[in-house]
């Protein structure tokens, strides 16, 4: 005597799966909104607060604006020319999306080196604890620490883009929605970039005097 066993296997359809994922992304580029958000709070909290004057005391010279926005210039450029690529797609040019998907893929490792450069010569004095002796000094790490940490993962997800594209995977309709969904992440990492430049380039000296702990 045999049991049969079947399995019922339900398929969703592409437009299905796309959708869910799209709002996958949605979210978690919302939920990383608010993370930025917090920290752009804290930059902005600790600056008007001004502890004991130790926001940005007298030794301490602020970082250059020069770097950020090399990184950030490298950045909006490899979303602009991903963005192209992914609006050539749409229009069944999968060559053109192949060759700019490699070059943003390029100007991601670019940025990222740069990032971990210019984290790697702040030249921040520390106090006696350890730490670093003033608040701007915490908050520019950090909120480069957080941006680095951003062009990584846009590193892994254009990576997966590039290998899926010249492997023909998105010469069909069904599977065109992945680099779409990949560009709403570029277009966020490029957009917080730019958001913490313009924070970190014109709100540097604080206006407010010191406050005792």
């Amino acid at each position: 005597m045999s049991t049969e066993t079947h399995s019922l296997v339900h398929r969703d359809s592409p437009d299905e799966v796309g959708r869910r994922d799209r709002m996958g992304v949605v979210l978690l580029i919302v939920a990383d909104i608010a993370f930025v958000g917090c920290l752009i709070f804290s930059y902005l909290y600790l600056r008007f607060l001004n502890v004991n004057g130790k926001w940005l005391p007298e030794e301490i010279t602020a970082s250059a604006a020069g770097p950020t926005w090399v990184i950030n210039g490298v950045l909006v450029a490899g979303a602009l020319v991903f963005a192209f690529g992914v609006h050539s797609l749409m229009q069944e040019r999968s060559t053109v999306f192949k060759g700019c998907s490699l070059v943003a893929l390029v100007a991601v490792v670019v940025a990222f080196l740069l990032q971990f450069h210019q984290l790697t010569t702040y030249n921040f004095p520390g106090a006696e604890n350890g730490y670093f002796s003033s608040a701007y000094s915490s908050a520019i790490v950090t909120l480069a620490g957080a941006n680095a940490f951003h062009i990584f993962l846009t590193f892994i997800i254009t990576l997966g883009m590039v290998t899926r594209g010249w492997m023909g995977k998105y010469s069909t309709g069904t599977t065109k929605w992945q680099p779409r969904i990949a560009s709403y992440w570029w277009y966020w990492v490029a957009a917080s970039a730019v958001i913490v430049g313009l924070l970190t380039t014109f709100l540097v000296d604080t206006p407010f005097p010191p406050s005792m702990k």
